[in-house]
């Protein structure tokens, strides 16, 4: 892994924490916390500092992102993407998205201080609709924002951020040495929140389930690419995260609210708890403090799964892999015109080639989904939709074309021109449309990699 590489995992887990603590303190907010008890306004105050905290955090890491996603594009150190900001910002799909993310972020913060019941509210629509740009960046929108994957995923980036936030808010502001609540109050709180969490759960099995069916073309990628490994350890810790979630659902809690296991569920728990880590019991008074170790440790996991979270929206998902082994390294080397242009000059004798640089060709998919290449070029095998058939079919092209011949044929489409019905106008020119000016020089490299690796 690249300093930039890390550079970037390390901002965006930063700002999945705050965004889930964010949406999770506004949750335990609406939902968790009774209205009552004195004890509660304590917490609430505590919720609404910390989640102008967290919108602060959020402000920075989206600044960094954008510097982070710039220098990508402009391939080299942190001093080139400076200048490469203002082109991102106005001319990519992940500038657009960048900025409505921002302007959310900046009413967030004029909402934050306004401590009212429909200012909440208002706070919460905000902080769901700066998820909804999380999944538009994300993998999930590579067949296009206004998609079932989009729409999935952004339901999964909710789930876990109310499941995983609430925790961190519980373990921040509610549980602790120093916080003794009575114990039929926290009883009833973490019931709530149970419940809630048990929702939650169940929307993210679901919708990961579909997001690993979509990334995982088979199960062998979980161990064989280094997207499914990293994946796979994220799934490991959210199964532990589970198992401690269910110790305090169905062993903890019960014993805080006075009752004894009177589910199947919770029976079958308790046995199953018995039969690993023995029978043990705590006294009744020391199960808040037990209840707190709990609700710690599950938020230390979640920090961890929002590491692998970070970590796979960088690199090449599963179902690239087999496009990626077809990938041929490359010489770098600096482009400027078209070969056209320098055979007629005589600079550079006829039948010599450009030889690009190497490209990353998940990126390169996005760019082609970008473009809207896939409504006149089919791709089988690509879950893409359906294609016009006005330009040729670009399954197999680059088995069959060297990567200077793809990059002309982007760069000067009448320069390289197939025969096939429709893909020339009347003047016999290629219909093909000019995309010279809608990419930069990296985005250019990294199509014509996607392409080659086809």
């Amino acid at each position: 892994m690249t300093v930039p590489f890390l550079l970037a995992a390390v901002i965006r887990w930063a700002g999945l924490a705050a965004l889930a603590t964010l949406v999770g303190s506004l949750v335990v907010d609406a939902l968790v916390l009774p209205r009552e008890p004195s004890e509660v306004g304590a917490v609430r105050g505590r919720l609404r500092r910390v989640g102008v905290i967290c919108l602060i955090v959020l402000v920075g890491t989206t600044a960094g992102e954008l510097v982070t996603r710039a220098q990508t594009m402009a391939g080299g150190d942190l001093a080139a993407a400076l200048p490469a900001i203002p082109p991102v910002l106005t001319r990519t799909h992940f500038g657009a998205i960048w900025i409505g993310r921002f302007v959310l972020l900046a009413l967030a913060l004029l909402v934050s201080p306004l401590s009212s019941r429909a200012a909440r509210a208002a706070l919460l629509v905000l902080a769901l609709a700066v998820t909804l740009t999380t999944s538009l960046t994300g993998h999930a929108a590579d067949w296009g924002d206004l998609t079932p994957s989009a729409a999935i995923d952004w339901v999964h980036v909710v789930a876990a951020s109310a499941w995983t936030g609430g925790l961190l808010c519980l373990a921040l502001c509610v549980l602790g040495p120093a916080r003794a609540w009575p114990v039929p109050l926290l009883a009833r709180v973490m019931r709530r929140f149970s419940r809630l969490a048990g929702l939650c759960l169940l929307a993210v099995i679901m919708t990961g389930g579909y997001n690993a069916w979509v990334q995982l073309p088979r199960v062998s990628a979980l161990w064989s690419t280094a997207y499914g490994r990293v994946l796979g350890v994220k799934l490991l810790l959210v199964l532990a995260l589970v198992w401690w979630g269910a110790l305090n659902r169905y062993t903890i809690v019960p014993r805080l609210a006075g009752r004894h296991a009177v589910g199947m569920g919770e029976r079958l728990f308790r046995l199953a708890r018995v039969a690993v880590l023995g029978s043990a019991r705590v006294a009744r008074h020391a199960l808040p403090s037990r209840l707190g170790a709990y609700v710690s440790r599950e938020a230390v996991l979640v920090l961890l799964v929002f590491g692998c979270t970070a970590v796979l929206v960088d690199l090449t998902p599963a179902r690239h892999a087999d496009h990626a082994r077809h990938q041929v390294a490359l010489e770098p080397g600096p482009f400027r015109v078209t070969m056209e242009e320098l055979h007629e000059s005589g600079g550079v004798p006829p039948g010599w080639i450009f030889v690009p640089p190497a490209g990353d060709a998940a990126r390169g998919r996005q760019v082609f989904i970008r473009l809207g290449c896939y409504g006149c070029h089919r791709v089988k095998g690509e879950r893409l939709p359906a294609s016009s058939g006005l330009g040729p079919d670009l399954t197999g092209v680059g088995r069959h074309h060297p990567p200077g011949y793809i990059l002309e044929s982007i760069l000067n489409p009448n320069a390289v021109i197939v025969q096939g019905p429709g893909y020339t106008g009347p003047d016999g020119k290629s219909i093909m449309p000019d995309v010279r000016g809608r990419l930069s020089v990296e985005e250019l490299v990294d199509l014509v990699a996607y392409l080659k690796s086809l």
